[in-house]
């Protein structure tokens, strides 16, 4: 995905979005527009992955060297700036520090900064893009977000890759596809870049989205999730193993990514019946369905917040935060072990 030629002209500007791809070759761009490669060790600032705000303000303060145009600040992981503080009221709105609010309303001149989420940061009224400074960036053209699609844009973004690469979808397969791969346009292109390669009759069937979607890491994620959930503890292990001899940090991150949100979901739909809400899309709201997924809930984890109940479903969960931990500590020895157990807990708890 190129970046648009407007929001590359900012001095001041975010990013934000899932899309890897788009995300990594818009700031490539932005840093080409904006930092001279000559001076880009003496004139260019690189804050910490999940810095205060308070490093990102000393940072643009810093004196430009002698014969660099500005002094640029990159801040390549900013989604924790965007984040409430915490023992903030849930109603209270994200603020500002005054020194960043005023930096952020009038760039003074001299300086360069480009913001970094790796996640869509959410706009309007409530929300961390819904306020000044953030309202005003947006009507200037100084946020771009990538990667994230609206449930209603999927089917027909889907359609345009295939029409732009002669690809014809049966309707069951765009639906396929926009269960398994959701929003992310990255993920979106690469699967019909494979269709590309593999349909010689350029006809994409339903059992050619099974067929070529399984092999891809994120969808053989999908598939771990089901075996457990069914209680399928040969076939879990089966995969987990695929997974981790592939590719096994990526796979092993992806993996317990999609555990904790399983296992999140369902701790968040059982605590909300516990206050109790009782109607499906109160319920469906509170772990932030789309439409487009709104089945998972009677179908998923309805039944299982039903089974595990809030105090077990948060003990599970636990069990998925520490076996992140684990695996990052481990992340040298490349042990299997920590995947492993988790596996067997899981069906244990959610599949018995």
């Amino acid at each position: 995905m190129a970046a648009p030629a407007a929001w590359l002209e900012h001095r001041f500007a975010l990013i934000h979005g899932e899309d890897g791809d788009g995300r990594r070759e818009a700031v490539e761009a932005w840093t080409r527009k904006h930092v001279d490669p000559e001076w880009a060790d003496f004139s260019r600032t690189v804050c910490a992955e999940g810095c205060p705000w308070a490093e990102v303000v000393a940072a643009l303060q810093e004196a430009s060297p002698l014969g660099a145009e500005a002094r640029t600040v990159v801040v390549p992981a900013a989604d924790n700036l965007f984040s409430k503080r915490k023992g903030a009221a849930k109603d209270k709105k994200q603020e500002l520090p005054p020194a960043v609010g005023a930096l952020l309303l009038a760039p003074p001149s001299g300086v360069k900064l480009l913001l970094v989420a790796w996640s869509s940061i959410p706009a309007g009224p409530g929300n961390p893009l819904g306020s000044k400074p953030w309202t005003d960036w947006a009507k200037a053209g100084r946020i771009l977000k990538v990667g994230a699609l609206e449930p209603a844009e999927i089917g027909g973004f889907i359609q345009e890759e295939g029409r732009r690469l002669g690809l014809q979808l049966q309707p069951e397969a765009v639906e396929m596809l926009k269960e398994r791969l959701g929003a992310n346009m990255g993920h979106i292109k690469r699967a019909m870049e494979v269709f590309d390669l593999v349909s010689e009759r350029r006809i994409v069937s339903p059992a050619l989205v099974e067929l070529m979607t399984y092999r891809m890491t994120d969808q053989r994620v999908f598939a771990w999730s089901e075996a457990w959930q069914k209680g399928q503890l040969a076939q879990a292990i089966k995969i987990l193993r695929e997974c981790q001899e592939d590719d096994f940090e990526k796979a092993s991150l992806m993996l317990v990514g999609q555990a904790a949100r399983e296992v999140g979901r369902v701790a968040a739909v059982a605590a909300a019946q516990a206050r109790g809400m009782k109607k499906e899309a109160d319920l469906a709201q509170v772990i932030q369905l789309p439409p487009n997924q709104a089945w998972l809930l009677s179908r998923t984890y309805l039944p299982a917040a039903d089974r595990l109940g809030p105090t077990r479903s948060r003990q599970l969960f636990s069990q998925v935060v520490q076996c992140e931990r684990d695996i990052k500590g481990m992340a040298l020895s490349k042990s299997p072990a920590p995947l492993f157990r988790l596996t067997v807990a899981l069906c244990q708890a959610w599949g018995r």
